[in-house]
């Protein structure tokens, strides 16, 4: 009597063994692109809200100044971000032929040049 025997050896092939590294692979790397777009993403959002910070507290400090003192102004903060200050318009509101309100833009770039905060607001004449 001849048996013949069967070769079942289990496993896979060195074929198969590759293709799920490619595919494990191209999931990392998509992972790892997604990683860094997040941390830009998350860099961008924190200068902008930094900017928005140091414009908002400029902005405070101007109201609180009298109004003859408000000029136009550019410096340098600690933190690398170019501050700049506008008096873009001023009216006269009451006829008497002085400037009751001004516009002044508050502009903030990071170090970089580019513009992270631009803020508009009104500040009127100290009664």
């Amino acid at each position: 009597m001849t048996h013949l025997i069967e070769d079942q050896q289990g496993g896979y092939s060195i074929i198969e063994v590759m293709i799920s590294l490619a595919i494990f692979a191209i999931g990392i790397l998509s992972v790892a692109t997604l990683q860094i777009a997040a941390t830009n993403g998350n860099t961008t959002a924190r200068k902008c809200s930094e900017a928005s910070e140091i414009a908002q507290g400029q902005i405070e400090s101007l109201m609180a100044m009298p109004y003859a003192n408000v000029a136009d102004d550019t410096f340098l903060t600690a933190d690398g971000y170019t501050l700049q200050c506008i008096i873009v318009n001023q009216r006269d509101m009451d006829g008497d032929g002085d400037k009751d309100i001004m516009e002044v833009q508050v502009i903030v770039n990071d170090a970089s040049g580019k513009k992270r905060a631009d803020i508009r607001f009104r500040k009127t004449t100290d009664f």
